[in-house]
């Protein structure tokens, strides 16, 4: 072996190691079959029929998950009321785009009127947790809601 195909061998082994090395640091991607918008509507349809926090739990991120669990059983009916209160402040929801990031997860902006009949706008980090959509934090900016919405389910 002459030392120039020595090393277009080097060359070449040294492409394939730093290809699998990359295609192993890039995160597991959803099903293709769903995007994130159709897995946030998904949510929004299950959190309409929710009748507690638990229901929730296959739709949320492994941190929003842990401060549910977390909480006391008995505070949880009352973490409820108030989550669905601050939802209900919206009307009309709808994905205005879907931004897709290379770390796998996917900004949503969104649209709604607020309780005053005005347009609201909003955003939701849509996790990409071990190749499965999962809503993360979400804010709003309206005349009705605050600024972010809490990202903890624990009330003060």
């Amino acid at each position: 072996m002459t030392f120039t195909q020595a090393r277009r061998l080097s060359a070449g082994v040294l492409v394939v190691l730093l290809t699998g090395a990359w295609m192993q640091q890039q995160p597991e991607q959803p099903t293709p079959s769903q995007t994130a918008t159709d897995f946030y509507k998904q949510y929004l349809d299950a959190f309409t029929k929710a009748t507690s926090l638990d229901d929730l739990l296959p739709y949320v991120s492994a941190n929003r998950r842990r401060e549910i669990e977390g909480s006391p059983a008995l505070q949880r009916p009352r973490i409820w009321l108030g989550v669905k209160a601050m939802q209900s402040m919206f009307t009309d929801v709808a994905v205005v785009n879907e931004e897709q990031h290379p770390d796998g997860r996917a900004t949503l902006t969104l649209s709604a009127i607020d309780a005053d009949k005005k347009k609201a706008t909003g955003k939701v980090e849509i996790l990409n947790e071990k190749g499965k959509w999962r809503v993360g934090p979400e804010s709003w900016s309206s005349s009705q809601a605050p600024p972010t919405m809490p990202t903890t389910w624990r009330l003060q």
